[in-house]
């Protein structure tokens, strides 16, 4: 019976997020969810340290997916990529300023989209949930921390 349960809550999760991506990038004609999500994590790294590898670490994502992503954003005029101070061979990606201007119009929709989402649950569900989320997180041992602070878009 555990397998059935296992199976269940894998699809279901590959379900929801195919249906949280598709619907979410009905929000505007300019960004993806994916490449929200991609805006959110650089700003949640250190202020001009955001690299490709540490994109992908925050993101679960590959380094050639995290740099096909950044490359989309830079041609929107969304982020620029730069040399890194620190290592020559490394670049450091920064959001732009009129990303940050288009992302505090955008955040109103997005929250609204998410609280759409999780409308019919409480704070002791959303607590759970989250906790859960986060084990499953680290089912391979990385500790993935989420986007647990709050950051300025100024």
């Amino acid at each position: 019976m555990k397998q059935y349960y296992l199976q269940q809550i894998f699809s279901t999760i590959f379900y929801l997020s195919n249906k949280i991506q598709t619907e979410g990038d009905k929000l505007d004609d300019n960004i993806t969810v994916r490449q929200w999500m991609t805006l959110l994590a650089i700003l949640h790294l250190p202020e001009g340290r955001a690299n490709y590898n540490q994109l992908a670490d925050m993101m679960g994502y590959s380094k050639q997916n995290a740099k096909k992503l950044v490359t989309v954003l830079e041609r929107k005029g969304f982020v620029k990529i730069g040399k890194s101070d620190t290592d020559h061979r490394a670049v450091q990606i920064q959001v732009s300023e009129s990303c940050k201007t288009f992302l505090r119009n955008y955040y109103e929709r997005g929250n609204s989209y998410i609280d759409g989402i999780f409308k019919d649950f409480d704070e002791n569900e959303l607590q759970a949930l989250w906790k859960l989320l986060r084990k499953l997180a680290s089912y391979d041992g990385s500790d993935w921390l989420g986007y647990d602070k709050q950051v300025p878009i100024d």
